[in-house]
């Protein structure tokens, strides 16, 4: 049975990145000074879910209790006619009968398994569209528990709300080991001096691994006239908690934020849902898409479903950051006392 977890952040990437951009280093909130301290507005009470998230959120339960009882006919009424579903693995199923092929054979393979939901958000994009995030447990009979995260679409039509699209995100496996490198190896690629060219000037981003391999620290700055300016800082490490990828980033203005990460199938491509504060108490989500090239050199960042206070911004920006080459090593003839430790995971 689905939960809705209304308190729940929808996970950020951070203020300066994910929130408004990436460009935004380099033009809102890298010159942003933190306002004036004033007394702290009493916190407004969290809003109730209107009627027609409250049917979304039924639709989902409905679905978690078929599924459970391997109603098929139920299933499917749930589903509009040009459906699309596509699984962790990237299959991709189109329309109701592909759907309903897929949970006929699921069934008879899989007796007994059970799916529990847990909602983090329910978003309307119109009146007759709503987005909905979450995760998902899938439970068989004879093995362990499969966690994946989720993005689904609902439309309304005829005054009825139906799933249109299903996509699943794979989730990181979990090990015995407590060792968080392991986890943190599959964003390996992310190492190095990166630049990214704003209107204001260049932002040069500096990824090291710190913490004995177990989290990746990124510092992000630009080189001003006399001095080099601390833009924003973010750790990224492994959460044993809800066995994800994770990332906290504050910026130089008093903004934070709060990312999770869930790679796109077998693509060099990873998923952020992104919540934060801005420095004047503002708070942004946005998803993210973040992929690497084959070549390593280049990172296309891109940036949709944002809003700021609850109000979409209907628009998708893209920037590219670049690996900077190492600068040449100079000939030295003195040997140094000690060597550094590696903390980059061994592979």
């Amino acid at each position: 049975m689905p939960r809705m977890n209304v308190s729940k952040s929808r996970l950020a990437l951070f203020v300066g990145l994910g929130l408004t951009g990436l460009q935004s280093l380099t033009t809102v909130s890298v010159g942003q000074q933190p306002p004036a301290a004033t007394a702290a507005p009493e916190q407004a009470p969290k809003p109730a879910l209107t009627a027609d998230q409250q049917a979304v959120l039924a639709v989902s339960d409905t679905f978690d209790k078929a599924f459970d009882k391997g109603d098929i006919a139920t299933l499917t009424a749930i589903l509009a006619d040009d459906v699309r579903i596509v699984d962790e693995a990237g299959e991709v199923y189109d329309g109701k009968d592909a759907v309903k092929d897929v949970f006929v054979s699921g069934f008879e393979k899989q007796p007994g398994a059970t799916l529990e939901t847990v909602v983090d958000s329910i978003r309307l994009i119109t009146a007759d569209v709503a987005v909905e995030d979450g995760t998902s447990v899938f439970t068989p009979v004879d093995s362990d528990p499969v966690s994946t995260t989720y993005q689904a679409v609902y439309v309304k039509k005829d005054g009825a709300w139906k799933l249109s699209q299903l996509r699943d995100y794979k989730s990181p496996t979990a090990l015995d080991s407590a060792v968080h490198s392991e986890y943190l190896s599959a964003i390996a690629w992310i190492e190095g001096e990166w630049l990214l060219e704003g209107p204001d000037g260049v932002v040069h981003v500096n990824a090291n691994w710190i913490d004995d391999g177990n989290a990746v620290e990124l510092k992000f700055s630009r080189k001003e006239s006399t001095f080099v300016k601390n833009l924003a800082s973010m750790r990224i490490g492994y959460d044993p908690q809800s066995r994800r990828i994770k990332s906290w980033t504050f910026d130089s203005a008093g903004g934070h934020g709060t990312s999770t990460w869930a790679k796109v199938a077998d693509q060099n491509t990873w998923l952020l849902k992104n919540e934060a504060v801005l420095p004047d108490g503002k708070g942004v989500s946005a998803s993210q898409l973040l992929t690497i090239d084959e070549s390593g050199t280049k990172i296309v960042w891109t940036t949709f479903d944002r809003a700021i206070d609850g109000v979409v911004t209907p628009s998708r920006e893209e920037v590219t950051l670049t690996r900077q080459a190492p600068a040449p090593k100079s000939v030295s003839t003195t040997k140094p006392a000690t060597a550094p430790a590696a903390a980059k995971p061994a592979p």
